[in-house]
């Protein structure tokens, strides 16, 4: 039940009514909600707005609480549909009180010490994109700095602030002639979002004219600050709300994402180089980072070693020494180690510089993890480079090195290293999962190994009698060539002691309830090889059963 306060505008009165929307879906009161801000901003104009403000944030505030309430319901698929219609609403009205041409509204990460907006992907696009940068970084970082307001008058160009707008304006065929920049903050005095509005217009322009014609080369005045003073109150309720929700649904996405990369490691076979890529590839999906590398550790040599992906799709194996470089550094105190943007200003950073500009890459950020087993031991370090930039934005080009390119001027936070920590957990399984594998089939080839060098005949089976392994003596006696196979038979099928009952022999020693049992020995028996009699060999038969390590009176 979502219950608010609804205000039509008729006659230059506002009249005051009441509407109920019953919805038993979370879908259903997020679009009321969504509909019910757009109304209450659709009232608001520069000459009523300080008679309808107080009893439109009473209205806000109930529509504030049920958006709250919905943040536990966040399966909604058309959620970011509502948001971007709420923010486009409200950027709207803040344009048409202050008669702005345009207006930005930037978010601030105090995780990420970042200032964002939020943008629709593309026309028609519901999904939604970021726009960051430094929280310090040029005007709007100086307003969320200092929270003070910052009025640049015509023309905005002489401003020796004006180099990032230049730029960002020859981008885009725009210009910025007058620019007003204020903090919005909440009643603690912390501060919520920074409002952009770029040239103030005139009042009356032709429905054509240019924005040079249609500029008020007055600028933003004392009064429009005021004014906007009036209607921050609402835009912060709406915005506070808009901020908390888009960040659950982000969160939510990255769940998401871990969950995907947990199930499909849980799907990767038992080969150590294949798990050892795919932890590496959905490591660089979930941070999206730009480069990810998995170092395992070599306790004999007290070394770490990573294969590293060639140009040629090939792979090279590195190796470093335990406590050299981050990578280094971590698998040495088991402790993460979060390098934001940027890099090259971290004291140890002189050997990143070196291999960047001899590889032509260039890192910015990093994040190295530690990677322990189920058993709690620290087997390796999860290495990710280069966290990107939400937007749009040019591809690194070498030849711009050592300068920093656009795309990685971001940073890993601490809500990727929680989803590293639970993403390494499942990584370390996989990996234990598949070293073992590696070193059972690493001790099975030194087993047919040994077998292949034993001159004796040696036939090894499982506790059903089907074949194993066979050596070439063995082969040999038995009246086969050595690159004939009888894995998978039976070896009662094969063996044939004149006089004597293989099958009978070989069944007491599997089901021997004693040491002595479990070893059965024949000497000078005759073995008939595939059942020809001109073909005998005289041997000495031993048959031994070998008791499960784990429970003795199994085979």
């Amino acid at each position: 039940m979502v219950a608010a306060s609804v205000y039509q505008h008729n006659s230059n009165q506002v009249e005051k009514g009441s509407i109920s929307e019953a919805n038993s879906s979370a879908a259903g009161s997020l679009v009321a909600a969504g509909q019910m801000i757009s109304n209450f901003l659709a009232l608001l104009n520069r000459e009523s707005l300080k008679q309808v403000v107080p009893d439109v944030e009473s209205s806000l505030h109930i529509v504030n609480q049920t958006l709250s309430m919905l943040e536990a319901l966040l399966e909604n698929q058309d959620f970011e549909k509502v948001l971007l219609e709420i923010l486009t609403a409200i950027t709207i009205k803040t344009a048409e009180l202050m008669k702005a041409d345009r207006v930005t509204i930037f978010f601030l990460d105090e995780d990420k010490k970042e200032l964002w907006s939020v943008v629709a992907k593309g026309e028609g696009n519901n999904t939604l994109g970021e726009l960051r940068f430094p929280a310090d970084q040029g005007i709007v970082g100086e307003v969320a700095t200092f929270k003070r307001v910052v009025n640049v008058p015509y023309d905005f160009y002489d401003d020796p602030r004006s180099n990032t707008a230049k730029k960002s304006d020859k981008k885009t065929g725009y210009r910025t002639y007058t620019l007003l920049a204020l903090p919005l903050l909440n009643r603690q005095g912390d501060l919520v979002a920074v409002v952009q509005l770029l040239n103030k217009v005139k009042n009356s322009y032709t429905q054509n004219a240019s924005l040079n014609d249609k500029i008020d080369r007055q600028g933003f005045t004392e009064e429009d600050q005021k004014l906007f003073k009036n209607f921050a109150p609402s835009m912060r309720l709406v915005l506070e709300s808009s901020k908390s929700l888009y960040g659950a649904t982000q969160r939510q996405r990255a769940a998401t994402a871990l969950i995907k990369a947990t199930e499909s490691l849980n799907l990767s076979s038992l080969d150590l180089q294949e798990t050892l890529t795919r932890v590496m590839d959905e490591a660089k999906t979930l941070m999206k980072a730009d480069r990810s590398t998995l170092w395992l550790i070599d306790r004999e040599r007290n070394e770490l070693w990573a294969q590293i992906p060639q140009a040629d799709g090939s792979s090279q194996e590195i190796r470093i020494l335990m406590g050299v470089g981050f990578a280094g550094k971590v698998a040495q105190s088991g402790e993460a180690l979060n390098i934001p943007f940027d890099l090259y200003d971290h004291p140890n950073s002189d050997n990143s510089k070196k291999v960047d500009q001899e590889s032509g890459y260039r890192t910015c950020s990093l994040l190295c993890m530690p990677v322990y087993n189920s058993n709690q031991e620290l087997i390796g370090v999860t290495q990710l480079v280069n966290k990107k930039k939400t937007g749009d934005n040019d591809p690194y080009n070498p030849n711009d090195w050592p300068e920093a390119p656009e795309c990685w001027q971001a940073s890993f936070n601490r809500i990727d290293e929680e989803y590293m920590k639970a993403f390494n957990i499942q990584a370390g399984v996989a990996i234990q999962r598949a070293k073992l594998f590696a070193t059972i089939k690493q001790q099975e080839q030194i087993q047919r190994d040994m077998l292949r060098s034993l001159s004796n005949g040696v036939i090894s089976t499982d506790k059903t009698g089907k074949i194993i392994a066979t050596n070439e003596s063995a082969k040999k006696l038995l009246g086969y060539d050595p690159g004939d196979s009888l894995e998978g038979l039976s070896v009662s099928q094969f063996i044939n002691i004149k006089g004597g009952n293989f099958a009978q022999w070989l069944q007491n020693a599997l089901t021997a309830k004693t040491a002595k049992d479990s070893r059965q020995y024949y000497p000078d028996q005759t073995l008939i090889s595939q059942g020809l009699e001109s073909s005998k060999h005289c041997v000495n038969l031993s048959i031994n059963s070998i008791a499960d390590a784990s429970d003795q009176t199994h085979v």
